[in-house]
């Protein structure tokens, strides 16, 4: 900046390119359109000011594009279609047989603007299409002209077109609709005195702003809560007004002078932060206007927010050999390099040719998926590999001429596209994941015609996504720039979030159970124990397999069975669970009858049985004994009925696998009660071939719990008796020598049941179960239940 600019001529500078409002009586209308049109000396005193305070244009895409949504207006209409629950019209607010001044057009297409590639120095969200006032949808929040207004006649068109507001909407700057067909019309502003003008054009109006934001980033700054009068005095004798209307924002009335290489903002509105601002393109040039104004602000002095260096990277606070107190993760090392590493990339043909969307802000090349790309207005694009289409134009392509392939596009989110990932699983098809600045994590099935959907939200940016297939299946995951990572289980739904602290701008799942995080300060190999990340995969999996909407229990359509099944298994309320379980036997059967639904719910019963840390373990398997006792008796002449209950007593068959698992239980009443169950089919081996009567002896040789040995002898008893009528040797062994009551009474039982008792024996045998039908509890009371049976009545039919 070593050449002066006296911003005290900047006046003289603005009279030769805009627009002479006051000789518009002296042209005609022709001439005055024509004068109207000439905006490129206009363009061109906004670039020579920008690039005077040090605004060098960036190059590339745009980060806010003409047609993304500002997050003010996001964030309302989010809440408009959550409370209504109905999608609002993107165009609601717009009249489309109004022109678009072409000003306006050419403003966002400026390689130079400064708004367009770093709206943060402007903190004001635009409107486009331009939107009219008053609002149809109610969003806007100023009326249009009223009738007594100093613009228009009672016949004209009263509206305004609204093309930019203060960040929170508290001001509004627009056109007039009577003026739309203009080529670079006036601008007015919403006040508190109504609408005033802002700017003699569209044109200068954009310069107007960009002198009120810039040079407060990359000047020199002084800010003073007010002026005293004899400086305000000193400063309009001495400093020439830069020729444009005072500038309308939250109150204020603020006029700006010139001076050289500076500019001093005065405020006569008094709602300003600061009444007196002095804006320098050098130190030097702010102590020169002190110097004139006889001041000394030697101590109020700021650097330029331009030169202050920008707060580095917090360090990544993983260690080797951290790990979760749950078990979940445990960081296997560390690394110093940056993450990812900094090698140049070269964007895919389908983000660089002439079809790309507007604004991209994230892509990813995808093997098997395709090139997937987000952009600045929040919308997902697609090129897939597997598109017929796509093919079609590449063969095109090859014999010469074809067209790029078109992608799939998705409004996807509210605010720019942070990170995208994707994958074809094997049953999903074409699976996209993509997040967001604001936090949100949104997913979208291709094959399935499916989202995208949001399916999650935090605090932060989400810095990276990723998606793999695990050895569980297909799995999700998502990094925030706040340290918070999370991670889905496509098969049963399940996620559970992880917080891994600083450092994280990035993240990889990878095949092999770990994720690699990190970002500038280094990165991390977290390895995940996915048993405990997601420890009710299997069961939720099993639950969701189904579509239980189109199945039928007692009361109707079953679609609220599978939340009740999760919803117990995952209670941690005794009482509660249970009064659960009793809608659930409600829902299941009724009398002698079962349903669609009771067949499918069965195999998940047993499932949830399996999950140790369940508090209703038992009550489960009294549960799915229930169901097969009430499928071996159904109606003779209901035909229906008699096939649901032959569908429930093969899904029993195809459980004996998991039971088996089950009576490795660590609570021996459910060993006892699993082996009971199995008792109802004793003629069913699992895929092994195991005999289940050796195998229940086998198990009774070796078991220490009284409760559950009994039950095991109980169920090997019933086994026996249907197949073939000969007691193990093991039963009379145990009427003599076991040490526990209730397993010699189940020893006489089972004697007695396959006409194995004789002689000394009938003594023991009746000696065994009178004292076990005179005491008061037993070992044996829990496990009977799951097969319909009280101590009593198995005792005494067994006599």
């Amino acid at each position: 900046m070593s050449e002066v600019i006296d911003y005290g001529r900047f006046a003289e500078r603005l009279r030769q390119v805009m627009p002479r409002w006051e000789d518009r009586d002296r042209m005609s209308s022709e001439e005055f359109a024509a004068h109207l049109a000439d905006t490129g000396p206009r363009w061109e005193l906004l670039r020579a000011f920008q690039e005077e305070w040090g605004y060098e244009p960036p190059g590339g895409e745009p980060r806010w594009p003409r047609w993304s949504e500002d997050e003010h207006r996001a964030y309302v209409r989010r809440l408009k279609e959550e409370t209504t629950g109905e999608e609002e019209d993107a165009l609601a607010g717009v009249d489309l047989a109004l022109p678009i001044p072409a000003a306006l057009d050419e403003w966002w297409d400026l390689p130079f603007n400064s708004f367009t590639y770093r709206p943060r120095l402007y903190w004001t969200n635009p409107e486009w299409p331009p939107t009219v006032r008053p609002d149809p949808t109610g969003y806007g929040v100023s009326d249009g002209l009223p009738p007594d207004n100093p613009f228009v006649g009672p016949a004209a068109d009263h509206r305004v077109c609204v093309f930019k507001a203060e960040y929170q909407y508290c001001n509004e700057w627009g056109y007039l609709a009577a003026e739309a067909a203009q080529a670079d019309p006036r601008v007015v502003v919403s006040t508190e005195d109504g609408w005033v003008v802002q700017s003699g054009s569209i044109s200068e109006f954009f310069l107007q702003l960009a002198l009120m934001r810039l040079p407060g980033h990359f000047g020199w700054t002084v800010r003073l809560y007010e002026a005293e009068p004899d400086v305000e005095r000193r400063i309009r004798e001495n400093f020439p007004a830069m020729g444009l209307p005072p500038w309308r924002e939250l109150g204020s009335r603020t006029i700006a002078y010139g001076a050289p290489d500076a500019i001093v903002y005065l405020d006569g509105g008094g709602y300003a932060d600061f009444g007196l601002v002095v804006h320098a393109r050098s130190r030097t040039a702010l102590e020169e206007v002190a110097r004139t104004l006889g001041v000394d602000w030697s101590e109020e002095i700021e650097s330029p927010e331009a030169d202050r260096p920008e707060p580095g990277p917090p360090p990544l606070s993983l260690k080797a050999g951290d790990a979760d107190a749950d078990g979940r993760w445990t960081v296997e090392s560390v690394s110093d390099a940056p993450y990812p590493p900094g090698e140049e990339t070269v964007p895919p043909a389908e983000i660089l040719g002439t079809g790309r969307p507007d604004g991209v802000t994230v892509w990813a090349e995808e093997p098997g998926t395709g090139v997937i790309a987000g952009d600045q207005a929040g919308g997902v694009h697609l090129w897939p590999v597997s598109r017929p289409e796509a093919a079609a134009e590449a063969e095109a392509a090859a014999d010469g001429g074809a067209p790029e392939p078109v992608p799939l596009h998705r409004s996807a989110h509210d605010a720019p596209v942070t990170a995208v990932a994707g994958r074809r699983f094997e049953r999903l098809g074409v699976t996209v994941v993509s997040g967001d600045s604001d936090g949100l994590v949104d997913l979208w099935l291709l094959d399935g015609d499916w989202g995208p959907t949001e399916i999650a939200r935090h605090d932060g940016k989400v810095v990276g996504v990723g998606t793999e297939c695990l050895e569980t299946g297909p799995a999700l995951a998502a990094a925030w720039s706040t340290g918070t990572v999370r991670l889905w289980d496509i098969g049963s739904g399940l996620n559970t979030v992880l917080e891994l602290g600083t450092g994280i701008e990035a993240l990889r799942l990878d095949p092999e159970g770990t994720i690699t995080v990190g970002g500038p300060t280094g990165s991390a190999v977290v390895r995940l124990d996915v048993d405990r990340l997601w420890p009710r995969r299997d069961v939720t999996a099993a639950v969701h397999r189904f579509d239980w909407d189109q199945l039928e229990c007692v009361t109707g359509p079953a679609g609220e069975v599978p939340d009740l099944l999760l919803t117990i298994v995952d209670s941690d309320d005794i009482a509660a669970a249970e009064g659960m379980l009793a809608d659930l036997r409600a829902m299941l059967y009724e009398g002698a009858r079962v349903f669609s639904a009771t067949v499918v719910a069965l195999p998940c019963l047993l499932m949830m049985v399996g999950e140790e840390d369940s508090l209703v373990r038992l009550p489960l398997l009294n549960l799915a004994g229930e169901i097969v006792r009430a499928a071996s008796e159904p109606t003779a002449a209901d035909e229906e009925a008699r096939r649901w209950a032959g569908h429930t007593r093969s899904a029993l068959e195809n459980c004996v696998p998991a039971l088996y698992v089950l009576m490795d239980a660590d609570d021996p009443a459910v060993r006892a009660a699993s082996a009971l169950l199995l008792s109802e089919v004793p003629e069913v081996r699992p895929d092994d071939g195991t005999d289940p009567l050796s195998e229940l002896v086998a198990r009774i040789e070796e078991e220490t719990e009284v409760e559950a040995l009994a039950g095991l002898v109980v169920a090997a008893a019933r086994v026996a008796e249907a197949r073939t009528g000969s007691p193990p040797a093991v039963f009379a062994r145990l009427l003599t020598e076991s040490g526990h009551r209730e397993v010699r009474a189940a020893a006489a039982a089972a004697l007695l049941r396959c006409g194995a008792a004789g002689g000394a024996a009938d003594r023991t045998v009746a000696e065994a179960i009178d004292r076990e039908l005179a005491a008061p509890e037993s070992a044996l009371d829990r496990p009977l239940r799951v097969i319909g049976l009280t101590r009593s009545s198995f005792l005494r039919d067994t006599r």
